[in-house]
C-alpha cells in the first residue's frame, strides 16, 4: 500500500514565504514603473526636468547652479532648449535615448557629474475631482497618485467610475479602492475622468426621508378616520 503523499507545511523551506512573495510583487511593480518612464515619449507641451550634481571639486557657484532643478518645455516642433545640450529633439523618441544624450553632454563638460533626467507628461484631470485641469506628472505615478495630486475626489464623485482615457479609447475603468494597485504607465495626452453620482444616489437620504414622511402622513390619516 502506497504511503500518503506528504503535504508541505508552513515551515517547508521549498515553499515561498509570504515575505518573499510580497518582495517579488514589489520588485515587479517597481520594474514596471521604471519601464514606463524609460519608454515614455514626450510631445509638445510636456516637460523635461534636469537636475545635475557636480563633484565637490567644482566651484561652489557652479555646483549650486547645476544642482538646481530646471524644467524645460517641449515646443510645438518637438524640441526642448536645455542647458549644456542646446536645442534637443525630444518628441517622438524613447525617453531613454533623450536621457542618455543629456547625461553625455553633462559628463563631457564636468568630471564625475551625476545627472537626473525625468519626463513630465501632460495629464488632464476631468470630472469630479477637486482641482480639475492639466497636470504634468512623472509617468511612474499611479492613477491614485495623480488623483491625490488633484486634491482627491469631490463628494459628488462616483467612486466606482474612474477612467483612464487614451485618445478615443478607455484604457481602464476602476473603483477608487482599486486605484493604488493599478500600474498602467501614463502617456502624454492621457485623460483621467471621474464620473458623477446619479441624482438618486446623491439625494437618497432626502428621498427616503420624504417617502417616510408621506407614509407616516397616510398612516396617520387612516388612524384618524
Amino acid at each position: 500500500m502506497n504511503a500518503p503523499a506528504t503535504q508541505p507545511t508552513p515551515d517547508d523551506p521549498t515553499m515561498p514565504s509570504h515575505r518573499a512573495v510580497l518582495a517579488f510583487l514589489l520588485q515587479c511593480a517597481v520594474a514596471s514603473a521604471a519601464a514606463g518612464q524609460e519608454t515614455a515619449s514626450l510631445g509638445p507641451g510636456d516637460l523635461v526636468r534636469v537636475e545635475a550634481f557636480l563633484a565637490r571639486s567644482a566651484p561652489d557657484s557652479l555646483r549650486a547652479n547645476a544642482a538646481a532643478a530646471g524644467e524645460y518645455m517641449v515646443d510645438a516642433q518637438g524640441f526642448a532648449l536645455l542647458p549644456l545640450v542646446g536645442l534637443l529633439q525630444v518628441a517622438g523618441r524613447p525617453f531613454q535615448e533623450v536621457r542618455r544624450e543629456i547625461e553625455l553632454a553633462y559628463t563631457r563638460q564636468f568630471l564625475d557629474a551625476r545627472v537626473r533626467v525625468t519626463p513630465l507628461v501632460r495629464i488632464a484631470l476631468l470630472g469630479e475631482v477637486r482641482l480639475p485641469g492639466l497636470q504634468r506628472v512623472d509617468p511612474t505615478m499611479t492613477l491614485a497618485d495623480v488623483v491625490a495630486a488633484a486634491g482627491g475626489l469631490n463628494p459628488s464623485a462616483d467612486r466606482g467610475d474612474i477612467r483612464l482615457v487614451r485618445g478615443d479609447v478607455t484604457v481602464v475603468t476602476s473603483a477608487e479602492v482599486d486605484l493604488a494597485g493599478l500600474t498602467v504607465p501614463l502617456e502624454s495626452g492621457d485623460r483621467i475622468v471621474v464620473g458623477r453620482r446619479s441624482w438618486l444616489s446623491e439625494n437618497l437620504p432626502l428621498v427616503v426621508g420624504a417617502a417616510a414622511s408621506v407614509v407616516a402622513s397616510v398612516f396617520t390619516a387612516m388612524i384618524v378616520r
